[in-house]
């Protein structure tokens, strides 16, 4: 079955799963609501704004021909769509995604970049309703994006850019093309040698892949060469870590992300070859239940990947023929601190996450079952440690035939939601606003070790021609806790990762040391291929 058709097939399973969190109730005042807990369900007393993106899915039916909605059905729910957005915008320009009085750069970045690409759409392509459009709102949410920028996570930043460089187009939004300019530098700038953008501190191939999706539109406004310059050290980037069967090594990740988004990509084919390889590869049989986006939950799928393999069907047959990239025995990243290394007859790839404590995977042939080690957890008297976490203040040594990677544990409390927890957190949200915002990260994402962290080291030895790879972990200040293999689960709070994985068995059982391991001040694994 060719590519294109499997995308379809895909997104027709799909796509009244997407239309049903749509409020398509003209009389209901909260028409074309895309948040489902909210208008339909009441669990949630406030829409999450970050939602309205589907009304990218809705644009799409109306320029594509189809036999959901008819395209006049499809135009008057795209602009319910945007009107609904336009109302969720606060007199200062505000929208929320998690809770109230958030004030939310990645619901103001997502929201507007999907508004201000159906505008841009109804522009060049025909559309008779401007004069029931609600501006004010999108000019109030245009002014505050405006104003912000956000340089840990590019993927956002890159949505920001991106939804005003379109919203300058439109006198109506008052966005001073001037500021978008002032915003890309910044954005470019937050790009590694390597060819992947910053991600809270390191690589995240499902926000990358989101970063070229924005980049893609960006460049069609903008003509900033710069842009595709971008684009194609990202696909390099992504194409030589895609193992010998066809698979990205997702624990590597620095948020966790478990997926990979099409349509830049599949844009960018049409110009790139390599990226034609790599949308190949990542998205063939998407069709099947077995591929990683059908695990999805409903709100990222809504977020923005649904969209996203939607906005690709009309390019999916003008991408160039696939051309791989050259064949390395040994890729070493040293900024991210990735480790690659292939292997033939039979194939396969072993990886190393340096910065996630030494993460390992063994990628194997097509359909057979590969090996992990998701490094340790230390359970103490004070609480949980883990070792795999991402962090900078780790010191790798990478030599011919081995890798050897020093750091420290780092500490994890777990929080638990509660009403009272909730009631404090919008009072303190209405008090300082999103101040909030850096505290939470802090408490959820951006922990670190502390002076008497408990140390680690861990030696990973290649031996080429036996073509095994050996494991030794040392540990210090640990013999007073209990030490366990890490499940596959990161303890790092990401809110679009985790989903299932059939290596979720596999992150049980299939390592040598157990719980029998516990105040084990050495540790030692073989790993066969």
């Amino acid at each position: 079955m060719k590519l294109e058709q499997q995308f379809h097939e895909y997104c027709y399973a799909q796509v009244g799963r997407i239309l049903t969190q749509l409020d398509r109730d003209p009389d209901s005042p909260t028409y074309g609501c895309f948040d489902r807990n909210y208008w339909h369900y009441k669990i949630r007393d406030f829409p999450s704004s970050i939602l309205q993106q589907g009304a990218f899915l809705l644009e799409s039916l109306r320029q594509q021909p189809n036999e959901i909605l008819t395209k006049e059905v499809s135009g008057e729910w795209a602009l319910a769509a945007i009107n609904a957005l336009s109302r969720q915008a606060e007199p200062t320009g505000a929208v929320d995604e998690y809770y109230p009085f958030e004030d939310s750069y990645p619901a103001s970045a997502f929201a507007l970049y999907c508004a201000s690409k159906v505008l841009l759409d109804w522009k060049n392509k025909g559309f008779n309703s401007w004069d029931r459009l609600h501006w004010s709102g999108l000019r109030k949410l245009a002014r505050r994006l405006s104003q912000r920028q956000e340089l840990q996570a590019a993927n956002q930043y890159a949505a920001g850019v991106a939804a005003l460089s379109m919203a300058s187009k439109f006198p109506q939004l008052e966005v001073c093309p001037k500021l978008v300019r002032e915003h890309a530098d910044r954005l470019f700038d937050l790009q590694d040698s390597e060819g992947w953008f910053q991600e809270y501190g390191g690589p995240d191939f499902g926000y990358l892949s989101v970063t070229i999706d924005a980049l893609v539109d960006y460049h069609d406004v903008t003509q900033d060469k710069r842009a595709l310059t971008a684009i194609d050290n990202a696909v390099s980037f992504l194409a030589n870590m895609i193992g010998c069967d066809g698979e990205l090594p997702w624990t590597l990740n620095a948020r966790n992300t478990d997926y990979v988004v099409p349509y830049g990509l599949v844009r960018s084919a049409r110009r790139n070859p390599l990226a034609s390889w790599v949308v190949c590869r990542i998205f063939q049989n998407i069709e099947h239940s077995s591929h990683f986006i059908w695990a999805t939950d409903d709100r990222y799928l809504l977020h923005y990947i649904y969209s996203s393999i939607v906005r690709s069907l009309p390019y999916l047959n003008e991408m160039l023929t696939a051309e791989p990239p050259s064949h390395k025995e040994k890729v070493w990243y040293p900024s991210c601190g990735f480790l690659v290394r292939n292997y033939s007859n039979p194939p396969a790839t072993v990886y190393v996450g340096a910065h996630k404590g030494g993460v390992l995977r063994v990628h194997r042939a097509l359909g057979a079952v590969g090996s992990y080690d998701n490094g340790w957890r230390l359970h103490l008297s004070d609480g949980l440690w883990t070792t795999n976490w991402w962090q900078r203040a780790i010191t790798v040594e990478n030599q011919k035939d081995f890798i050897s990677i020093k750091g420290c544990f780092v500490p994890y409390k777990p929080m638990i939601s509660t009403p009272t927890k909730h009631v404090v957190l919008r009072v303190l949200a209405k008090l300082v606003g999103r101040k909030l915002t850096s505290v939470l990260k802090n408490i959820m994402i951006f922990r670190r070790s502390k002076r008497n962290s408990p140390q680690f080291q861990r030696v990973i030895q290649f031996d080429n021609q036996a073509r095994t790879v050996r494991v030794h972990d040392a540990f210090a200040g640990s013999n007073a806790g209990r030490l366990v293999n890490s499940p596959r689960q990161n303890l790092r709070h990401v809110a679009s990762a985790d989903s299932f994985s059939v290596e979720d068995n596999l992150g049980l059982v299939d390592f040598l040391h157990s719980q029998s391991a516990s105040n084990n001040s050495e540790g030692f694994r073989r790993i066969d291929f």
